[in-house]
């Protein structure tokens, strides 16, 4: 799973170096500020697995703050200059971990870390002395914040703000209110923190405390008159810009981790060797195994690099070769045994006497199609693709060293081979070290009992997945066409009634101008302010009361779908009519498949305007679209491992699992049901699978978390097993650090062992809910290959040409549909046994929109 770490490095190198006693080397540099920041470091990698890390510092240079106000942090005393001198030290070794260095004239590390969690709105965590980064919690942002020195840690997510009575904005508004001395932000004198708080409280939001100054008396009511404008200017201080120009990519901040020899060379230089065990843990620590990573010089042989001169010397090494490890590029790698890696270097000119690259791919076609040859690839499918422009197959018996890596770690999957050996400490090799890493791997999946789930459920899937891209799905051109004019129109239509409600013209696309047109034309109570205008993010306008908004955020979901689903699929229909979407295979950390370029999973389907997108994918000429999908997998796998006898009796019966619960929790007979209370009890029913709590439960079916508390007490009541199974589950991750799916996927919780209240809690939540989300996973895949096989089996001309999630969608000859219906329906519910029925629902259609 992608997890971004944030760092707010001058906060807490600051904190490490008046938290730790003195450390000094023995040429008398200090150290304990390096080394407090690298302990936190090493302890967050452990805890939250990051894929990509930023460590974020400020400069000396002044930013735009300082224009604004020219007391901004003036009361501030230097930095130390023992402190001074261990800042190089950090970034130096930081560098050498692999850590991306993030630092810029003008703005606060607050600021660039602000941009970046919201630019790429993945699960992103932010580490920081300072609780001014709070206001930037959002649904995938949450701070750790570090209070004494480095190790004593609180977790604030939305939920923990609720329980401190502020809101991630408020805490903009509190510090217009109180100040900070800290950073000299003014705030109103004469108002402390209790009174903002309950100035807060009562009024919401500066701009709302304004307009009603009048209710206030006294010497209150005058100071916040009387300082009106030093308000705002603490405002606009206080508030972080979320959209700095920082010149940052994802992928600059992949943190591959492990052990780089420079890294644990520069920590025996500056006396630091305690933390090499911590770091040294690499992948292991990640997923809180108790043993470390693979040695990868006991088990790694090292290879010589010989260049390969002729086609003719080429063919002669592949023809005797009875195992080959190869890599494609502009120069291709490739290695027979583990001790000698060849190169092959194309010629770029006809005038050079090189091998031509051609040629040289053509040479692999006899050791590839070969059952006699084991071919050890990092990401067969990749390869796959690649020889098949040159009608190339590549046939088993082969092992896929990413895949492996996967079910071994699936939170430390290089992105290609070079980066694979290097992770081993083997440079400047990607073909011959693949034979040992394979070996290593290998043996780490027998000990952890999932070499089955590789060789008879991933392994085989690599040539199922490879099909469906291949075949594609097709694209209706003229539906594409009619679509983008109907999606031009209603956008006309919402934009031309935005103006009206809005009494003026201007550009809806514009943040700053549509923060000017809400907060500033129409004076509603505006949210944080950014360097370059109001905050107009879909939470901020969610809380806003007035017709232009609900046309804005209509306005925003129907050009978000013209632009990504319409336009952009322009751009990737290929010149067959089809769209070939990419199966990733070792990307989630339950095992579930996720799809890229383009992404036809994440379709958004919550609205009906995102459901028509549907309706452009069809089936090939002459064919229709058969689908299925698994109903409520997760609750019958809930039944299948918790035995709950209510739940069994009800599945076996073929009963309305919701309308049970709704009638339990809501003590009424099964007959007075009310489609509300169905609907309330499947959020119930749902988010129980989920760890949900009575908070995030009640926030989700609109009641007060003491009813939520009441439905959860209910429920468990219901369904004693059910709790009895979770709590299980919980005990056993404790015992033995992962929790395992039906199919033996193992996911690691290193969160349940750490010292954290709020850390624990996620990882007994997660602990829950792994064995549900992991076995439908494997059931799913399970279900491909049966239905791939009985397809090839009996001659059907039908494919495979789709999952999301819990789908199958196949494109099936007319006169082949309903058998294949019935075909799909028996493989599917005959994936695994359980101990209540699976049950699949197929349907056929002439379009995507209609079989859903």
């Amino acid at each position: 799973m992608t997890k971004l770490l944030l760092l707010d490095s001058n906060s807490l190198i600051n904190r490490a170096f008046y938290a730790l006693p003195p450390m000094t080397t023995k040429d008398g540099l200090m150290t304990n500020a390096a080394y407090g920041y690298l302990s936190m470091l090493a302890r967050m990698i452990e805890e939250i697995a990051p894929t990509h890390i930023g460590a974020v510092f400020d400069r000396k240079a002044p930013t735009f703050r300082h224009l604004m106000y020219d007391g901004y942090k003036a009361t501030r005393k230097g930095m130390p200059d023992e402190l001074a001198a261990q800042l190089p030290v950090l970034k130096e070794l930081l560098c050498d971990l692999g850590i991306k260095i993030l630092e810029q004239d003008g703005y606060e590390a607050d600021d660039i870390i602000g941009t970046l969690a919201k630019r790429f709105d993945i699960p992103t965590v932010i580490v920081s002395g300072d609780k001014d980064v709070l206001q930037l919690v959002d649904r995938s942002t949450t701070v750790y914040h570090t209070r004494r020195g480095v190790t004593d840690i609180k977790i604030y997510d939305l939920d923990a703000m609720e329980q401190e009575g502020l809101s991630p904005r408020q805490i903009i508004e509190y510090k217009a209110l109180a100040g900070d001395t800290s950073d000299n932000i003014p705030g109103a004198p004469g108002v402390g923190a209790k009174t903002a708080m309950q100035l807060l409280h009562d009024f919401g939001n500066l701009d709302t405390l304004y307009q009603r100054i009048g209710e206030l008396k006294g010497k209150l009511k005058e100071k916040l008159q009387d300082n009106k404008d030093l308000v705002y200017l603490s405002q606009k201080l206080a508030t972080i810009d979320t959209d700095a120009p920082v010149d940052c990519t994802l992928e600059a901040l992949r943190f591959v981790g492990g052990m780089p020899q420079a890294f644990a060379a520069k920590l025996m230089r500056y006396e630091m060797k305690s933390l090499i065990p911590r770091f040294g843990k690499g992948s292991a620590a990640q997923e809180g195994e108790a043993e470390e990573a693979p040695s990868a010089t006991s088990t790694i042989a090292e290879s010589a690099l010989r260049e390969i001169e002729s086609t003719e010397e080429l063919a002669a090494i592949l023809r005797e070769a009875t195992e080959l490890s190869v890599s494609f590029g502009k120069e291709i790698r490739f290695a027979v045994d583990a001790l000698t890696e060849y190169r092959i270097v194309p010629n770029e000119s006809l005038l050079d006497d090189g091998i031509d690259f051609d040629a040289a791919v053509e040479a692999f076609r006899l050791p590839m199609q070969s059952e006699a040859c084991r071919k050890v690839l990092f990401d067969v499918k990749s390869t796959m693709r690649f020889l098949k422009g040159y009608g190339i197959t590549v046939c088993p018996p082969y092992d896929d060293v990413m895949l492996m890596q996967y079910l071994v770690d699936s939170n430390r999957v290089p992105k290609d081979a070079f980066e694979m050996a290097s992770s081993y400490g083997i440079s400047d090799r990607t073909a011959a070290p693949l034979f040992g890493i394979a070996a290593t791997l290998s043996g780490r999946l027998v000990s952890d009992e999932t070499e089955r789930l590789y060789r008879e459920i991933e392994l085989p899937l690599i040539a199922v997945l490879f099909e469906m891209e291949n075949h594609g799905f097709t694209v209706d051109r003229a539906e594409l066409e009619r679509m983008s004019e109907e999606f031009g129109t209603e956008i006309k239509r919402l934009t031309e009634e935005i103006y009206a409600a809005a009494g003026t013209r201007f550009n809806i696309n514009s943040p700053k101008q549509l923060g000017q047109i809400l907060f500033e034309h129409l004076g509603l109570p505006s949210g944080k302010k950014t360097k370059t205008g109001y905050s107009v993010a879909a939470d901020v306008l969610e809380e806003l009361d007035h017709p232009v908004v609900s046309l804005i955020l209509q306005y925003r979901r129907w050009t978000k779908l013209q632009s990504t689903y319409l336009d952009g699929m322009r751009s990737v229909l290929g010149a067959d009519g089809k769209v070939h979407t990419v199966f990733k295979q070792c990307l989630t950390a339950t095992g579930r498949l996720s799809s890229a370029e383009p992404n036809l999973q994440n379709i958004p389907i919550r609205y009906p305007e995102g459901r028509k997108i549907r309706k452009m994918f069809i089936p090939s000429p002459g064919n229709v679209l058969v689908s299925a999908d698994y109903s409520q997998i997760e609750l019958r796998l809930l039944t299948h491992f918790s035995g709950d006898p209510v739940l069994t009796e009800a599945y076996r019966e073929n009963r309305d699992i919701h309308a049970i619960t709704a009638a339990k929790i809501n003590d009424v007979a099964p007959e007075n049901v009310t489609s509300e209370m169905r609907r309330a009890a499947k959020a119930v029913n749902f988010g129980m699978i989920y760890g949900i709590s009575a908070f995030g439960l009640s926030r989700d079916i609109g009641i007060s978390p003491y009813q939520a508390r009441l439905f959860q007490e209910k429920y468990f009541a219901t369904y004693p097993n059910v709790k009895a199974y979770m709590d299980a589950n919980v005990r056993f991750a404790k015992e033995h650090g992962y929790v395992v799916s039906l199919a033996g996927r193992r996911r690691y919780f290193p969160e349940l062992t750490s010292p954290n209240r709020n850390i624990r809690n996620f990882g007994e939540r997660a602990a829950m809910n792994m064995p549900l989300q992991g076995s439908a996973s494997d059931i799913v895949k399970i279900a491909m290959i049966k239905v791939d096989r009985a397809l090839k089996e009996g001659n059907y001309r039908a494919a495979l040409i789709l999952q999301v999630h819990d789908e199958l969608i196949l494109d099936v000859p007319e006169e082949e549909a309903e058998a294949v219906k019935i075909l799909l329906r028996e493989n599917m519910e005959n994936a695994v046994t359980l101990k209540v029925p699976l049950i699949a629902e197929a349907k056929s259609g002439k379009n995507w929109y209609v079989v859903e």
